[in-house]
């Protein structure tokens, strides 16, 4: 079995699926016990908060009748309540209470429970084809992505969705392993190249230079024209752009159905002098110009297995294409470049 099969969901359903972190939102899309549907990850959920603010997302219908807990539902002793009969639905996925048989909850019966995690404002649900717990965490942006970024200060965070884009989350993650598509998509002008590269099970880390003076950066360095990318899993993508003004970008794409993602665009620019709205205003704009000429290849693009790969490009991307077979469980051991 080949990996073109892995993402192509007319071949092998449900495993276009990955396994990993994905984003599913804003912390202040999900306000205080709130109740919200998702729809993510080839299924429906239900997010909500408990009363003490923390956040749990569990499969989106009642085990009772199937009504959806997202559409009226409400929460009460932090539970999430079906608007349907009224059975509470508890954040370990447990029927603890029905209203008409108060003594007697159906123990039988559980909601999947999908594991969550809250950080620097960004929503992550955990997925995997077996329902294994996580083994990885979400990176920090701040302190992971590269070495000088957490002694920084930035701006509050500029923060836009692409709904239902056609594309799947590994396209968008090979741009890691691709620094010549910034000479042609992007306007570079020259190909840019590799100053590092390092793997390890769930990350995938690249630092590629571009102008005229590249040169292999000592560990604390951030003078140049520089991008760190780490990719963590195939659906997050962690960018410090270092340079003469340094940002810092998150782009997730989470998969809805076979074929479908939504894209997270998350963008935080250093706070220096002499930002007026004005200049503020640029520079975002600066910083987020690019995406869209990505989203236009990535969203009419094949996914070539084998590709045809110039020399000089070859190990990059044969190396990500191995390390992320990982994510696809179910035919990891099978499948060959």
């Amino acid at each position: 079995m080949t990996q073109s099969s892995v993402l192509n969901p007319d071949r092998l359903r449900p495993h276009w699926l990955p396994t990993g972190w994905f984003q599913v939102g804003w912390s202040t899309d999900f306000p205080a016990e709130g109740v919200r549907p998702l729809r993510y990850l080839g299924g429906e959920q239900v997010a909500y908060r408990d009363t003490s603010g923390t956040l749990h997302i569990l499969d989106a219908h009642c085990r009772h009748l199937g009504g959806h807990l997202g559409y009226g539902g409400h929460v009460q002793d932090d539970c999430v309540v079906c608007p349907f009969h009224g059975w509470h639905w508890s954040p370990e996925g447990r029927n603890t209470h029905i209203p008409y048989q108060p003594d007697r909850p159906n123990r039988a019966r559980r909601l999947r429970v999908w594991p969550v995690r809250e950080q620097s404002g960004m929503v992550y649900m955990w997925h995997d084809v077996d329902g294994r717990e996580p083994d990885w965490e979400p990176p920090d942006i701040f302190t992971d992505t590269a070495s000088h970024t957490a002694a920084l200060q930035y701006h509050a965070p500029s923060q836009v969705k692409f709904d239902a884009l056609t594309l799947h989350p590994q396209l968008v993650s090979e741009n890691a392993a691709d620094p010549i598509h910034f000479r042609y998509v992007h306007g570079a002008r020259s190909h840019p190249v590799f100053l590092r590269r390092w793997q390890d099970e769930a990350h995938w880390f690249s630092q590629i230079g571009f102008g005229s003076r590249w040169r292999p950066m000592e560990p604390d360095s951030h003078d140049g024209d520089t991008l760190s990318i780490l990719v963590a899993g195939v659906g997050l993508n962690y960018t410090s752009l270092s340079g003469s003004m340094n940002t810092l970008i998150l782009l997730s794409t989470t998969p809805i159905e076979a074929g479908t993602s939504d894209m997270f665009q998350t963008v935080w620019l250093e706070k220096l002098p002499g930002d007026t709205p004005d200049v503020l205003e640029s520079r975002l704009d600066q910083a987020i110009s690019q995406l869209p000429n990505d989203i236009a290849i990535w969203s009419h693009q094949r996914f070539e297995d084998p590709p045809a790969l110039a020399t000089v490009e070859g190990q990059a991307f044969t190396d990500f294409r191995r390390w992320a077979r990982a994510f696809y469980p179910e035919v990891a051991d099978e499948f060959r470049l």
